[in-house]
């Protein structure tokens, strides 16, 4: 039997296809009798009703409507049952959920649609779920008060604590692959910079940062809808996304990213306030005026405030770090009025 990279090798590359490889890997695990039955307690448990624990598991069948879920869950007599969209750091697309749930609807009597995300996405993916399908709380949530078909997030780490339980090999070598897989695609797996002459040398390591700044501005976002990074190549090389909160009635912007550092610092990760975002010059007024003041930087009429990134530290510990510095920005900046 093939081993799961060696399964997983012909699914293009690691960095650009993780959550594909993801799925995959996950569909391979799953040919294991005993990891099905795993899996299928875990999901009843977690959504409160009695799943199959012994469903076939398919990845990316092509729906009537040409929608590919990540997984899908059969009977042995091929009823649907099952839905699964995985997620790693991708948002949804626009009526991907509800195009699921449909067919979902259309195959089955009854049926669950699951979404499968990261811990550190809680929040953010079951506030993205709940409005898709204009639904209250934390879910699971049933359709309506007669319907037999849920929704519910459900999470990666805990999925994998569940398949750990089976014990038999080869079964244990292939999931610590994956596991190990999907720590790295999930960004987690960060080597710590060591010297500040590694931190100067960010560029060598730019995609490192780019994940840190992706991190980083999701957990800023809190509940609210998360923006796409964006890319400014002029007068500076600056990838950023803007995360939006209130302030009175309108909701100033402020944007995390990396660039080259400004003259005389190191670090290469900025948190700026745009010169024509709302109430900038409110922004601008209660920062120079805090503790904030020595360590402000004016160009191009915006305001950049550096987020110290700690050496020595792991990926968890570094975006624990720049989300505090940057909190603490947010928490003068947005006083209320």
């Amino acid at each position: 039997m093939r081993r799961l990279m060696g399964h997983l090798a012909q699914f293009s590359s690691l960095s650009k296809q993780g959550e594909l490889l993801c799925t995959q890997g996950v569909a391979y695990l799953l040919q294991n009798p005993d990891a099905r039955k795993r899996f299928g307690d875990h999901i009843s448990k977690a959504v409160g009703r009695t799943v199959n624990s012994n469903l076939t598991w398919r990845a990316e069948v092509r729906q009537k409507d040409g929608a590919r879920p990540d997984l899908e869950g059969c009977t042995a007599d091929g009823k649907l049952v099952v839905k699964i969209e995985a997620k790693l750091g991708a948002a949804f697309g626009e009526g991907q959920l509800s195009s699921y749930l449909g067919d979902l609807q259309e195959s089955s009597e009854s049926g669950l649609l699951l979404v499968l995300v990261p811990l550190h996405r809680a929040a953010e993916m079951t506030a993205s779920v709940s409005i898709a399908f204009a639904l209250t709380g934390n879910g699971p949530w049933q359709l309506g008060d007669t319907s037999d078909f849920s929704v519910a997030v459900i999470y990666w780490e805990e999925v994998l604590v569940a398949l750990g339980a089976v014990r038999s090999e080869p079964f244990r070598g292939d999931l610590a692959q994956f596991e190990a897989m999907y720590r790295v695609l999930k960004g987690y797996d960060i080597e710590p910079l060591r010297s500040v002459s590694e931190l100067l040398a960010w560029r060598e390591r730019e995609e490192v940062f780019v994940n840190l700044v992706d991190r980083v501005t999701r957990r800023l976002a809190q509940q609210s809808r998360v923006l796409p990074m964006g890319h400014e190549k002029d007068p500076n090389d600056y990838q950023r996304r803007y995360v939006c909160r209130p302030l009175g009635a309108e909701q100033p912007c402020f944007s995390v990213g990396v660039r080259d550092p400004f003259a005389g610092h190191k670090t290469p990760i900025w948190l700026r306030f745009h010169r024509v975002t709302p109430k900038f010059s409110v922004i601008r007024e209660r920062l120079v005026a805090s503790g904030f003041s020595q360590r402000l930087i004016e160009s191009g009429g915006h305001i950049w405030i550096q987020l110290d990134v700690p050496l020595n530290a792991d990926g968890e510990r570094l975006v624990d770090s720049l989300v505090k510095q940057a909190e603490r920005v947010i928490e003068v900046a947005y006083q209320p009025l």
